[in-house]
């Protein structure tokens, strides 16, 4: 995964000018956890698979010991927050 600073630009999520590797490298996992805890828990477990690991549905879903189809509604309640955190829609 690479944690570079996003593109700079103006708000509270933009990356501060002039930071070193370090400093924006922590910066960018510092907005990732915060993206992924705003989606909260029991919903981050499903996120994290499907868009992070790269899991299939049916897989997370087994791994999570969910029934069948409950992951894709789980995952859209997910990806709503998460659009949310972004201010996106």
């Amino acid at each position: 995964m690479k944690w570079d600073a996003p593109p700079l630009r103006k708000g509270a999520r933009a990356a501060p000018v002039g930071v070193d590797a370090t400093s924006a490298q922590i910066g960018a996992k510092r907005r990732f956890e915060e993206a992924v805890e705003s989606v909260g828990p029991g919903l981050s477990d499903v996120l994290w698979r499907t868009v992070c690991a790269g899991e299939g549905m049916r897989d997370a879903e087994r791994a999570l010991g969910w029934p069948s189809r409950a992951g894709k509604l789980v995952l859209g309640f997910a990806l709503d927050r998460l659009g949310d955190f972004y201010r996106v829609g």
